[in-house]
């Protein structure tokens, strides 16, 4: 007789619990974009004293620090954008979670239970973007959904699950105090 898989049946992922994801995954990401505008930043400031530019300094009045600031911050918005594309959507092809996801148990999935593709991966990543530049109302729409999900998990067709939680049986004499 074939043992037919377990079925688990799903609880959508809720606002909060999402949102704490996210910002373990802003905070990894973070650490890595304030690493790569620390390179780029001595990269810029190596190759202005090489070409003789003088350096702004606060004091000094000069409108040149403000150009450099500028300059790092659009940089490290690049930067950013190249760093959060392959994070995102390489966590959600390889395991349907990222760092955050997976701390706080939860995971991306599709409406149809199948894999999430590069492809589905790409529109959802797509969706962030969205979602973000409509001052995050796309993400808010999470806590008042019936299905908890945002702009993001609408246009990509997947869903957000918290994992079932896997839980040690106990052996009747181990519960009794005895070895084994």
């Amino acid at each position: 007789m074939e043992e037919k898989p377990k079925e688990y049946a799903l609880e959508y992922a809720g606002f909060w619990v999402r949102l704490g994801a996210g910002v373990i995954d802003l905070l990894v990401c973070g650490v890595i974009l304030g690493f790569m505008v620390w390179i780029i930043a001595c990269v810029f400031a190596a190759v202005g004293q090489d070409y003789g530019v003088a350096a702004a300094s606060p004091s000094s009045g000069d409108a040149g620090l403000g150009y450099s600031f500028v300059l790092v911050l659009i940089l490290g918005m690049i930067v950013g954008w190249f760093i959060g594309m392959p994070y995102f959507v390489g966590f959600w092809v390889w395991r349907g979670q990222t760092p955050g996801k997976l701390v706080m148990g939860i995971k991306v999935i599709r409406t149809d239970s199948s894999p999430v593709t590069w492809q589905c991966a790409l529109v959802r990543y797509a969706g962030y973007v969205v979602s973000a530049a409509i001052l995050f109302v796309g993400f808010i729409c999470i806590a008042f959904d019936s299905h908890k999900q945002g702009t993001h998990d609408k246009i990509a067709d997947t869903y957000v699950v918290k994992l079932p939680v896997r839980q040690v049986v106990l052996t009747q004499s181990y519960a009794r105090g005895g070895v084994g």
